[in-house]
């Protein structure tokens, strides 16, 4: 049904905007008010996307370009319960561990050495559902 509708979308302003042309390609001789209706619609959908595509390249171009110059930075977040977190954020040179919950998000402490992370082992998907896997055959072996 979507897809059917962005057809639709498509084809209306494309007939719209090619209908006034092919009336004065005729001669401008059958131009009444019905041609002068469909290419005011025409110049009015045209200006209508011209302004939703300004809109989302303004926004993915400011969304972008201000990631370097972030002064709050999430270090690591940790889930302690099914609402609740820990996290830690970098403030310039301090670092704050948070805690997330529904009711509030409160300063826990603040880090007099800031803490470094690894530079070992990325930590990935496939090894954490593998150990996971491993860890609940394990598990259910001895039940």
């Amino acid at each position: 049904m979507t897809a059917r509708l962005r057809w639709c979308g498509w084809l209306v302003p494309a007939f719209l905007a090619a209908w006034p042309a092919r009336l004065l390609a005729d001669g401008g001789e059958g131009m009444g008010a019905a041609g002068y209706l469909a290419q005011l619609i025409g110049g009015l959908l045209i200006v209508i996307v011209a302004i939703v595509v300004l809109g989302w390249v303004l926004r993915r171009t400011q969304g972008g370009g201000g990631r370097g110059s972030q002064l709050i930075d999430v270090i690591s977040v940790r889930s302690i319960g099914a609402r609740e977190r820990l996290m830690l954020v970098q403030v310039g040179e301090e670092q704050i561990l948070v805690g997330v919950a529904p009711s509030g998000i409160r300063t826990l402490h603040t880090l007099e050495n800031p803490v470094v992370a690894e530079a070992g082992e990325a930590v990935d998907f496939s090894g954490v559902l593998r150990r996971a896997v491993r860890g609940r055959a394990a598990g259910g072996e001895h039940s």
